[in-house]
């Protein structure tokens, strides 16, 4: 069995949103995987402090976290990509224009330019809290990821083309990363901080912004509960997070 580095989305992948919960049969594979020997790590749209403590709690050695900007590796921060001041500048008074909410995203907090139903539905889909509104906190922080709350960017992906990607969820809204941003280039800055480099790279996810994790990986493991969109990319289609997903697919691939 090959030695991996094995990385976990978290919602609809190790989290099912819905209800809040981790499936014990995920736990049971975690602990398993690490019993074998793999390299886990969690790879996730959440900034590091917005990980749930229940994920904080299993044998991850690594998170690579904001969409591959923010890593930390062993508790030591490895890596770090934020957006240049001036950008997330320009990006908030061309959303104030149009009188658009966005929302921002430092190693250590979060906040949004403002409150509408769709930021509160965002919220409550992924189990987070509300953050506050901090004025000017891209002044103060390096801001890692900013977050659009509507599936209408408008001309936003245009204007921004030398310096943002826009990584649309699911539903509704998107990821706003530095242009060089994604989760498999943070992989790629991992694999290189790692002084024992794995045998092969094992991925799940079930969103669009987990696609260029998965084409990176050996594996890319999608779940059944991932869109049409998502499984064209994988090499590996489990069964869905209610239906013991991740170990169902842990046993196939021959993981443990």
């Amino acid at each position: 069995m090959k030695k991996s580095l094995i990385l976990f989305d978290i919602d609809g992948t190790l989290l099912q949103s819905d209800i809040n919960q981790i499936p014990v049969s995920t736990i049971e594979a975690i602990q398993k995987l690490k019993e074998a020997g793999h390299e886990l790590a969690v790879a996730t749209g959440r900034a590091l402090f917005l990980v749930d403590e229940r994920i904080r709690q299993l044998p991850f050695s690594t998170f690579v976290t904001a969409n591959g900007q923010h890593i930390t590796h062993h508790g030591e921060v490895v890596y770090e990509n934020a957006i240049p001041t001036e950008v997330v500048e320009n990006l908030i008074q061309e959303t104030n224009k149009l009188e658009m909410v966005i929302g921002l995203l430092s190693a250590t907090r979060s906040t949004v330019t403002g409150m509408n139903d769709d930021v509160i539905e965002s919220f409550k889909r992924v189990s987070m809290p509300l953050p506050e509104i901090i004025e000017n906190i891209h002044q103060k922080e390096a801001i890692l990821q900013a977050w659009y709350f509507s599936d209408d960017f408008k001309h936003l992906p245009e204007t921004f083309k030398n310096d943002l990607r826009f990584v649309p969820w699911l539903s509704f809204g998107a990821d706003i990363v530095p242009l060089n941003g994604s989760k498999a280039e943070g992989i790629k800055q991992l694999i290189n901080h790692l002084s024992e480099k794995p045998e092969q790279i094992i991925a799940f996810g079930d969103g669009h912004n987990d696609i260029e994790m998965l084409q990176l990986a050996d594996i890319g493991v999608a779940m059944g509960n991932a869109s049409d969109e998502v499984k064209a990319h994988a090499d590996f289609v489990t069964k869905r997070i209610d239906e013991n997903g991740i170990y169902y697919a842990c046993e196939t691939l021959g993981l443990f």
